[in-house]
């Protein structure tokens, strides 16, 4: 097993299917603890903690790209435009996720950002000319039924500014998968370190134009870990599993993180969803499960990286 991940990571082979489908599921886990992290610092500002959290990515992210520089070595292919864009994106994805958990509930984020596959495939439609059949159609309705809903109720649970932030999710998701999906021969773990040094510096300067970047020792290290070990982490090993899992299963096997993140910050700090909030999400979750289990394409290549 161990070998076999050693060979992925290096470029050299792809994983079997169920190992594949092991770190997918593994990446969305480690991904929803981000906004529990987020809810447990003291007083440092959304800005404040964005510089930490791309800092410990950037980190991270050229760690990994040291210790495979002889197996795998970055190449002047691998650094275009579409990957370049993707790394905008990425970073602009991360930056928006805190800016919308700061002002509304985990769940709305969270729920929002699954919507993700329809924006995809609007993109894929309107850019790649990818045609998109009834049955896609029909679960981007119901998911636009579902956003509705929640959107309606999120009023009362956070700011107006909180819900845009979080609808623009979606969006830039789509976006960003269409670029990785036609950005042939990138590195998967460039438009990572790129979206997290633009994540580090951005909101670096936001802050320091502000309150500064003076923190506690305790929201410094949240800050790092959530950069060094949930992003940084979660990112190559979706990276690696998603080449072994059809595209029809990655929105099912990525629902972990939706449905684990509301979890944790109801447990603890007992952040309570409102009822519309869930029933909203239910629906856009019950979208992308149908469209996923209904798709006839699960021997085609697998989809595009992951944002957050």
């Amino acid at each position: 097993m161990f070998g076999a991940l050693r060979d992925a990571f290096a470029g050299k082979s792809t994983l079997p299917y169920l190992a594949g489908v092991a770190l997918v599921v593994g990446a969305g886990f480690i991904f929803s603890f981000t906004a529990l992290v987020f809810r447990a610092i003291d007083d440092a500002s959304d800005w404040q903690f964005l510089f930490y959290r791309g800092t410990g990515a950037s980190i991270m992210m050229t760690l990994l790209l040291f210790l495979r520089r002889n197996s795998r070595p970055v190449t002047r292919e691998s650094i275009n435009r579409r990957s370049l864009l993707a790394g905008l994106l990425l970073g602009a994805m991360s930056m928006l996720f805190i800016l919308a958990l700061a002002r509304t509930t985990v769940a709305t984020a969270v729920f929002l950002q699954s919507a993700a596959p329809f924006s995809g495939a609007l993109f894929g439609w309107l850019l790649l000319r990818e045609r998109v059949d009834k049955r896609t159609w029909a679960a981007m309705a119901g998911a636009i039924v579902g956003v509705t809903i929640m959107v309606g109720t999120g009023i009362g649970e956070g700011s107006a500014s909180g819900l845009l932030l979080a609808g623009m999710l979606p969006i830039l998701l789509g976006l960003y998968n269409v670029m990785v999906k036609t950005a042939k021969g990138s590195d998967p773990l460039v438009p990572a370190l790129i979206g997290s040094v633009i994540l580090a510096v951005g909101s670096g300067a936001v802050a320091l134009s502000g309150s500064g970047l003076g923190v506690s020792g305790k929201d410094a290290l949240l800050g790092l870990a959530a950069g060094g070990f949930l992003l940084a982490g979660g990112l190559p090993m979706f990276n690696l599993g998603h080449m072994s899992v059809p595209t029809a299963q990655i929105s099912i096997l990525l629902l972990v993180e939706v449905v684990l993140a509301p979890l944790w910050v109801w447990i603890w700090p007992g952040e309570r969803p409102a009822t519309g909030i869930l029933i909203g999400g239910a629906v856009v979750l019950a979208s992308v499960v149908a469209l996923a289990l209904s798709a006839d394409d699960a021997k085609k290549t697998p989809g595009p990286f992951p944002p957050v």
